[in-house]
């Protein structure tokens, strides 16, 4: 087999944390290669969700670094609006998915960044505790890659988990998971009729039961560029009644963008699948597209202005919630997330709400007693600090970890997944790792202060300093 030369660092993954995760190391002097599975970068970016949790619900940013740098960029093609803080979910960005991709691939080969696309880790090669290289097949068979620092940002944890790294799985009492979705965008909607709907059915804009967000006022949405609901669960119980919806979620999330007649919807759900699994990932990927097909018969017949939609893009594969955690030396919990706490070796901040779906119908999700259909949503009034600890996973010298499986709890990790979050955490791992690379120690043994120095000459927000006006 192949055998590429080795690299100061190699990013596994160029997803929402990935390809950040590449750019903070190459700019931090470091041989920096991108490994991903797909053709494009992102990740979920380019989905077309609003970039939630960017600043928290008093107003101050936790989104800096080479995310804020991304948004500051797009906001010049007008590929992205303001930060608005949201009664509802804290705070809202609205952005181009699809120029949000092309850009990040720019940023990232302007900073120097050696790129391996269509190519997927399969094993790792060890000595002792020391990742020394990769096992990855592409269209040219299988070839070994090797480092001397690696960033896993598969998502799923997959480099720790093949290299015998800690790690625990789902919720903490039975390995359950967030269910998966598939976010899909469609277009010809008028939105003057859907807000004209609300205006006058105030109950399907109410603050869902679990959220700790106050309802939107009237105008709010018209008025907010790149606003985002959930709601219009009267029209869901009405077409459930008659037949015509069958999606276990009982409210519909619609994401806007400014000037646009196409939105972003979040509404379907699978229950009961292990992200780290084939066979359950194929189930997924079909039962979701079904529901895609079924979901646009719904916003057709049902939801005023979406009566001519149709849709624009699907997604490139089902959006996995929750698998693997980490194991770092500190896990962070709830109430790390709800009481904005401060660490002396926070590397970022976040604010992405506290975003649990019920794990499985009749379940219980943060003391509420759930059908199974609904979300648990706690908007973050300050922002948190993020510990360098959650990032390196335990029993691994020259490994850090960027994205949602990160050491956290399932709860806390409902607001770890959040893209804004995860742009944080992709930052500082590929930084970490750059400078372990350079100086030749472990990602745990470097100076966290040389890392925070770094981080905040590439524009990171570590203290909770910068209000958004």
């Amino acid at each position: 087999m192949r055998v590429r030369g080795e690299y100061d660092v190699v990013v596994c993954g160029a997803g929402t944390a990935g390809v950040i995760s590449a750019i903070g190391a190459s700019r931090s002097g470091a041989r920096t290669l991108l490994v991903e599975q797909y053709g494009s970068v992102g990740g979920i970016l380019s989905l077309g969700m609003a970039l939630l949790g960017s600043a928290d619900a008093e107003g101050f940013k936790a989104l800096g670094g080479i995310g804020g740098e991304l948004v500051e960029t797009l906001k010049k093609s007008s590929g992205s609006t303001d930060i608005t803080v949201d009664p509802l979910f804290g705070s809202v960005l609205g952005h181009d998915p699809e120029l949000t991709k092309l850009l990040l691939l720019k940023m990232a080969e302007e900073a120097g960044v050696h790129f391996l696309l269509h190519s997927f880790v399969v094993e790792t090669l060890m000595d002792g505790t020391t990742l020394k290289g990769i096992l990855v097949a592409n269209k040219g068979g299988l070839e070994v890659i090797h480092g001397k620092a690696f960033v896993d940002c598969t998502g799923d944890a997959d480099v720790v988990a093949r290299a015998n790294g800690e790690f625990t799985f789902g919720r903490e009492k039975d390995s359950l998971a967030q269910p998966v979705s598939s976010i899909f965008r469609v277009g010809g909607v008028n939105l003057d009729k859907t807000w004209d709907y609300l205006d006058t059915h105030p109950e399907d804009m109410s603050t869902p039961d679990g959220w700790s967000g106050e309802s939107y006022s009237r105008g709010f949405l018209r008025q907010t560029p790149g606003a985002t609901i959930e709601g219009f669960r009267s029209l869901i119980l009405k077409a459930q009644e008659a037949g015509d919806y069958h999606i276990p979620r009982d409210r519909l999330g619609i994401n806007t963008f400014p000037n646009r007649s196409e939105v972003t919807i979040n509404i379907t759900r699978v229950h009961g699948i292990d992200g780290t699994n084939p066979d359950h990932i194929t189930h997924a990927e079909i039962e979701s597209q079904k529901q895609m097909f079924e979901a646009i018969g719904f916003l057709r017949k049902y939801v005023p202005g979406f009566e001519n939609c149709h849709i624009v893009s699907t997604p490139y594969q089902v959006g996995v919630r929750e698998s693997r955690h980490i194991k770092g030396d500190y896990v962070l919990t709830k109430e790390d997330v709800m009481e904005g706490r401060d660490f002396s070796d926070q590397i970022g901040r976040g604010a992405y709400p506290l975003d649990v779906h019920d794990v499985k119908p009749g379940d219980e999700s943060l003391g509420r007693s759930v059908s199974g259909g609904g979300v648990t949503l706690w908007k973050i009034p300050r922002s948190y600090g993020i510990p360098a600890r959650c990032l390196i996973p335990k029993g691994l010298n020259n490994v850090t970890v960027g994205g949602r499986a990160i050491s956290a709890t399932h709860e806390a990790a409902g607001s770890v997944r959040g893209q804004a979050v995860g742009m944080v955490t992709g930052h500082a791992a590929g930084v970490i790792a750059a400078l372990a690379s350079l100086n030749s120690t472990t990602t745990s043994g470097i100076d966290i202060a040389e890392v925070q120095t770094m981080l905040k000459g590439q524009g990171a927000i570590l203290e909770r300093t910068v209000p958004v006006v």
